[in-house]
C-alpha cells in the first residue's frame, strides 16, 4: 500500500522529500518486523519438522529430555502466548532417555492443551510445572498445574477414551487416553493422577530410562 501510494505521488509529480523520508522509515520498520517474524517462523518450522519426524518414524534413540521438551514448548508457543500461563521445566540439562521421542511430544502437548482447556479460564494467570529427574534406572516425570482441579468422581474416568467435561468447548476426551497409552504401552511405565478442587492437578509418571 505504501509503495503504491509513493508511485502515485511520483507519477503525478507531487512527490515531496518528506513523503520519501516517511516511506523509507516505514520500509525500515516493516523489514525489522518481517525479519523478526520470519526468524520465529523458521524456529517453529524446525521444531515442527523434528517432532513430525519423531512421530512418523518409529525409531528409538537417545534424546536429552530438557532440550526436547523446550522444542515442544516452542512449537506450542502460538497457543501459549495467547494466555497468561507460564510453563516451567525443571530438568537436568544432560538427562537422557532411550525411547521414541514422538511419544514425549504427545505427552507434553496433550498435558498442556488439557490444562489450557480445563484448568484455566481465559485471562487467568497461572503456572504449569514439569519436573523430571532420574531415580535409579527410571525417569520420574511430574506434571502439575495449579488451576481448577478435577472432581473426585471424575479421577477414575479421565484416562478413558472419549471422556470429557468440555465436549462443546474443544474437548475430545482423547488427550489423556493417548498419554495413558503412550506411558503404559509404548514406554512401559506407569501414571497416576492426584487432584484437589481449586488447587490443581498433578500427574506422576514413572518410566524406564531405556
Amino acid at each position: 500500500e505504501k509503495s503504491v501510494e509513493l508511485m502515485r505521488l511520483f507519477q503525478s509529480g507531487k512527490l515531496k522529500r518528506g513523503d520519501l523520508e516517511k516511506f523509507l522509515e516505514s520500509c525500515i520498520e516493516t523489514h525489522r518486523i518481517l525479519h523478526l517474524n520470519l526468524s520465529k517462523a523458521s524456529n517453529l518450522v524446525n521444531s515442527f519438522k523434528q517432532i513430525a519426524v519423531d512421530q512418523s518414524v518409529e525409531e528409538k534413540r537417545w534424546f536429552k529430555l530438557k532440550e526436547y521438551i523446550n522444542e515442544i514448548l516452542l512449537s506450542l508457543n502460538p497457543k501459549l502466548k495467547k494466555t497468561k500461563i507460564t510453563v516451567v521445566v525443571d530438568c537436568d540439562d544432560d538427562l537422557e532417555m532411550y525411547a521414541y521421542p514422538g511419544g514425549m511430544s504427545q505427552i507434553v502437548t496433550n498435558f498442556i492443551v488439557n490444562s489450557l482447556i480445563h484448568a484455566y479460564d481465559d485471562g487467568d494467570e497461572g503456572t504449569i510445572s514439569i519436573k523430571i529427574a532420574k531415580e535409579g534406572e527410571e525417569i520420574s516425570f511430574i506434571y502439575a498445574d495449579y488451576g481448577k482441579g478435577i472432581e473426585k468422581s471424575y479421577i477414575n474416568k479421565i484416562f478413558d477414551p472419549f471422556f470429557t467435561t468440555k465436549r462443546g468447548a474443544g474437548g475430545t476426551g482423547l488427550g489423556l487416553n493417548i498419554v495413558y497409552n503412550i506411558v503404559t504401552h509404548e514406554y512401559g511405565g506407569s501414571i497416576k493422577c492426584e487432584s484437589s478442587i481449586g488447587k490443581g492437578t498433578t500427574f506422576k509418571i514413572k518410566m524406564p530410562i531405556k
